[in-house]
């Protein structure tokens, strides 16, 4: 049109550009958008399968521990019978036997030492206690009806240090420490299991500070003296041979809590973090190697996962995974 003023003519700007220009970036970016949704969604749907029945048995196996070490292993009921489960985590098999080659002397010295353990992947604390028989087993004040924090436990018993022990049931998924499974001996006598008529596993100490690990009869078990013991495992190291031959284990990476010990008797208790940015967790295997490198003539995994902790004077010096702290648990191995 002419302006009347300047006689220039002047062109009316076209607005519809501009807006289909901004109209076809929205149509990208939705396309985009709708693309990753629906990846997500059919990576969400189809990992399952994937994991449970792809060819893939690491990524199955690291599942299943992550869940069995987790506060929901109930869940596994539902699409695994006990027998699989079992088999996939290569429980060691219902034997026993006697531990040679540990000498524990009469005149051993207190002392307990602390050191880091740490890799590229996890990060940890290996304690050693150098007289066995300082280390005990602390039981929950409310046995069958709450546990407590490992803190609580040593600070009940006046303990300097204390570690996680057994595992219990938990079929709620409350965590609440109630429940234990197997037996539970606690000074000679047996709180938990005695009534068990098949072989039970069992990662005890006897008077003399011998650790036993392995699957016992309660007979068995009263023959062999132990006066502390809960039942969990497997055993890693027995008699100075590993005992994961091949493999991570069958229990995935996750926060672990095991018990060794030298031929000179020495105790060792280790934690490991994991589920944690800067410390992922570890493999049985990764645990079987930590001790026996340290040493180790015998040993066995304790419960991990959540309830992985050690206590050393006067607080926590590792970092549970849960989002409260702490997990409540029924027993705990403590050093007096």
């Amino acid at each position: 049109m002419l302006d009347n003023n300047s006689g220039i003519l002047a062109r009316t700007a076209r607005p519809g550009r501009t807006a289909r220009k901004r109209m076809n970036t929205k149509k990208i970016l939705l396309a985009v958008l709708l693309f990753l949704g629906a990846n997500i969604i059919l990576f969400a749907v189809t990992c399952p399968f994937v994991v449970w029945y792809g060819p893939f048995r690491n990524i199955k196996n690291a599942a299943v521990g992550a869940i069995v070490t987790s506060q929901h292993q109930y869940l596994l009921r539902y699409i695994m019978s006990p027998w699989e489960i079992s088999k996939l985590l290569s429980k060691e098999p219902q034997t026993g036997g006697g531990v040679s080659g540990v000498t524990v002397g009469k005149n051993h010295d207190n002392g307990v030492a602390l050191t880091e353990v740490n890799s590229s992947r996890f990060k940890g604390y290996l304690l050693e206690i150098n007289d066995p028989t300082r280390v005990k087993l602390g039981v929950t004040a409310s046995l069958g009806v709450k546990g407590e924090l490992t803190s609580e436990i040593a600070r009940d018993n006046g303990a300097m240090a204390a570690v996680n022990a057994g595992g219990f049931d938990d079929p709620a998924g409350t965590g609440n420490g109630r429940t234990p499974y197997g037996v539970i001996i606690h000074n000679g006598f047996i709180l938990a299991g005695a009534g068990t008529q098949e072989k039970v596993e069992l990662i005890g100490l006897d008077d003399n500070g011998i650790l036993f690990t392995g699957y016992y009869t309660i007979r068995e078990i009263r023959q062999l003296g132990i006066k502390d013991g809960i039942s969990f495992g497997p055993t890693l190291i027995k008699n100075g041979q590993k005992q994961i031959a091949r493999g991570d284990g069958g229990w995935g990476i996750a926060p672990r809590t095991a018990i060794g010990q030298k031929q000179d008797g020495t105790i060792m208790l280790l934690v490991i973090d994991g589920r944690q940015t800067d410390s992922l967790g570890a493999s049985l295997l990764d645990v079987q190697n930590i001790l026996y490198d340290n040493g180790a003539w015998t040993a066995a995994n304790l419960d991990g996962g959540s309830s992985t902790t050690m206590y050393y004077e006067g607080k926590v010096v590792n970092h549970p995974c849960d989002l409260m702290g702490e997990r409540l648990v029924p027993t705990a191995f403590i050093v007096i």
